[in-house]
């Protein structure tokens, strides 16, 4: 089985073993697991799944305590744990392929494999006795626990397996470059021809391996550089042979050597422009700066240290406009994330309240400075 074809499926099984783990600790199956926790039939209103999954966080599902009714077993929770287990072992399946096939990472990948399984089976057996007795909060909690380490495990798997197809990547973009040289250093057309032969065949596989890539990769921005850099690595690719060419034939015409070097330079730029996208880094970022919640963090250091001033140099008229300005700019990102729907209620209150405590403590230290200017300028000159 090729190697490039598992990352695709270990990241399609992983996330249904994910949505159950977390609909076994949230209670976002209401109908099953009210009916699981329970031992009843409740109404879909008892059981609100939160907005924010955590999976560190049990969520209450039910708001009306214990079930006055007979206690029972759940077939539906049976079912549910089967469905983990048999995830489970796709999963698994999937991932000792992967472990034996790739040639990065092996030895992380066996281990995290045998995570995955270890924790499955004491998943299996903490479902399975919760199933039996769903009331049973000591079971409850156990099982609960075992579905958390379960899903780290297989979370620390599909990381794994992700950074294993990222080397594979890189590992193939250094052949291509190393091909590239070797094109660039032939010495006539016969060499020529058989070195970008070479070339065109390491090219056919970068471009299979950059596409499944980027056909995984979850920034929209990531995504764009990555197709731009494959649309420009084909395009220059096409004119390399004739570039050289024409240079090994006319070596002394100065429009043919920068015509061959000015192909080369935008063919390594491509493969730049993949490595970076498939590695989520560009060049630019420094300029660029820092998007979303990097953005505030840095926007926060900066005004961090514009608010040290020299009491002797301080002047109202100078600061006062930019230090507020600088901090509305603050409040407003930190406003966009009180306004996420991923943000909960206790922490956008929370937000708000620290935004105006920054702006009433930011007008007390402008006090400050203006209160101290005020006493230095009111001081006696020495003789």
């Amino acid at each position: 089985m090729d190697l490039s074809s598992m990352p695709t499926s270990l990241l399609y099984c992983g996330p249904q073993i994910s949505l159950m783990l977390v609909g076994l600790e949230t209670g976002c199956i209401p109908e099953l697991f009210h009916q699981v926790l329970c031992g009843s039939q409740g109404n879909k209103a008892d059981v609100v799944p939160s907005r924010e999954v955590d999976v560190t966080t049990l969520v209450n599902t039910s708001n009306k305590g214990p079930s006055g009714k007979k206690k029972g077993r759940s077939k539906k929770a049976h079912v549910l744990a089967a469905s983990v287990e048999q995830a489970t072992q796709n999963f698994l399946e999937k991932g000792d392929q992967i472990a034996k096939e790739s040639q990065d990472l092996k030895e992380e990948l066996v281990a995290a494999v045998e995570d995955v399984r270890k924790q499955g089976e004491t998943m299996r057996i903490a479902s399975s006795e919760f199933a039996d007795d769903p009331c049973s909060s000591v079971k409850r909690g156990t099982m609960v626990r075992a579905a958390r380490a379960l899903l780290s495990a297989v979370t620390r798997l599909l990381i794994l397996a992700d950074m294993a197809d990222v080397m594979r990547l890189l590992s193939h973009l250094k052949i291509v470059e190393e091909a590239l040289e070797a094109v660039k250093n032939a010495t006539n057309e016969q060499d020529l021809a058989n070195r970008f032969k070479e070339f065109g065949k390491e090219m056919v596989k970068l471009n299979y391996v950059a596409a499944r890539r980027q056909q995984e990769l979850k920034d929209p921005h990531c995504r764009d550089e990555m197709a731009a850099a494959r649309g420009a690595l084909k395009k220059n690719a096409t004119m390399l042979y004739t570039a050289s060419q024409a240079f090994l034939r006319h070596p002394d015409v100065a429009a043919t050597r920068a015509n061959r070097d000015y192909v080369f330079k935008q063919v390594q730029e491509a493969i730049a422009g993949i490595s970076n996208a498939a590695q989520a880094t560009s060049p630019t970022d420094e300029n660029k700066g820092h998007t979303g919640i990097g953005e505030l963090a840095a926007a926060l250091n900066e005004f961090d240290n514009k608010i040290i001033l020299d009491p002797m140099t301080f002047s109202e008229a100078r600061f006062r406009p930019s230090l507020e300005e600088r901090l509305e700019s603050i409040i407003s990102g930190a406003a966009l994330m009180a306004d996420s729907s991923c943000t909960r209620d206790d922490r956008r209150e929370r937000i708000v309240a620290e935004c105006n405590a920054v702006r009433q403590a930011l007008q007390d230290l402008l006090s400050e400075y203006m209160n101290n200017c005020s006493d230095i300028s009111l001081q006696p000159m020495e003789l």
